[in-house]
């Protein structure tokens, strides 16, 4: 009985600490603004202006693959060079193209200097995304002059050379009616111990909220023996029996990690990540696996200072090791055998 109101009394000290309030009661509001405001959610695509310096019929239909298409950034035609140049000036546009004149002229006489001029003011690695977008688009214009080009220079063709350029744009109808000049599919496979392939799991592209928060509920387990070695330190157990202060250490840690958890719990509730009963069931035995790791640890460490700055070598390692914002497996398949060690790898 003494001890279960010993745990009441460290809960609601810990309830009056304004920093871990803080961190509780805001989560799941942080959360929840974040999630129903449409706004927050909103991912704004790099734009890139294209401008045309005539009508050539090349670089018309360059311009419509490029503003029809289905690309990570968004393509519009601006007004005019230097409407183009305030827009990236401005900071609305990451870069553009200008079209000389007479593309396919150019293009057909082999005279390519000058035939299209990069705008860039801030990001190079947009413009070498866009620039194989924009010549992928311009091939899929240009390429049936190619095949009727050479038609039209083999004399076999004189005869026919009307028919072979209708046979010849009606067989690229089919292939320029496509967003895409070629499609390439990754699939990342790793090999396990018994020989098997299994697909890695990417984890990556949008804001790893789960991972954060099983982040956060192991270091406030690990931070719960610091507070239990600070109260050592200013003689809070002086006058407790031994059997108190043998379990100080993962009752401080339980503590920690619980409160913590049931914010956790709310987060994902609020941001429509939680699986039910099942997800519940999971936390209360990694909060139970989290408290056994600190006094694993404790019984190590046996100070303040140690404990400090162990915290923040495992918190990097958590950020690298484990598939929060990059699988570093793929490039690196030894590090998965390090992170086993990690307890939030095994709720991600």
């Amino acid at each position: 009985m003494r001890l279960i109101f010993w745990l009441y009394l460290l809960v609601k000290r810990q309830l009056k600490n304004p920093v871990i309030i803080a961190f509780i009661v805001m989560m799941p509001i942080i959360a929840g603004i974040i999630t129903n405001v449409s706004s927050l959610n909103r991912v704004e695509r790099p734009r890139v202006g294209i401008v045309m310096q005539d009508d050539d019929a090349c670089a018309v239909m360059t311009k419509n693959y490029l503003i029809n298409g289905d690309y990570s950034v968004d393509f519009y035609e601006a007004e005019s060079a230097e409407a183009l140049e305030r827009d990236i000036e401005d900071n609305g546009t990451e870069c553009g193209y200008i079209i000389g004149r007479n593309l396919t002229e150019k293009l057909d006489s082999g005279q390519y200097d000058g035939v299209v001029k990069l705008l860039i003011c801030r990001s190079d690695f947009v413009s070498s995304m866009t620039n194989e977008i924009f010549f992928s688009a311009m091939f899929k214009a240009y390429s049936p002059e190619i095949a009727i080009n050479y038609v039209k220079s083999v004399k076999a063709f004189e005869k026919h050379a009307v028919r072979a350029e209708e046979k010849i744009r009606e067989g690229y109808a089919e292939y320029l009616a496509g967003d895409e000049t070629f499609k390439i599919e990754f699939k990342i496979l790793d090999s396990t111990d018994s020989g098997e392939m299994e697909k890695l799991e990417d984890k990556t592209g949008t804001f790893p909220v789960r991972p954060i928060l099983m982040i956060l509920v192991y270091i406030a387990g690990l931070f719960g023996i610091v507070q239990y070695y600070i109260d050592a330190g200013k003689g809070a157990f002086i006058t407790l029996p031994k059997s108190y202060r043998i379990v100080g250490k993962p009752l401080y840690a339980l503590i920690g990690s619980l409160l913590f958890a049931v914010s956790v719990v709310i987060t994902l509730a609020v941001t429509g990540e939680l699986q039910g009963a099942s997800d519940i069931f999971k936390m209360c035995i990694y909060v139970a696996a989290v408290t056994v790791f600190a006094w694993i640890v404790a019984t190590v460490v046996r100070s303040e200072s140690g404990m400090i700055a162990l915290i923040p070598v495992l918190l990097i390692a958590c950020l690298i090791l484990c598939p929060v914002f990059i699988n570093i497996t793929v490039y690196l398949p030894f590090t998965k055998y390090l992170r086993a060690v990690l307890l939030p790898w095994y709720m991600m």
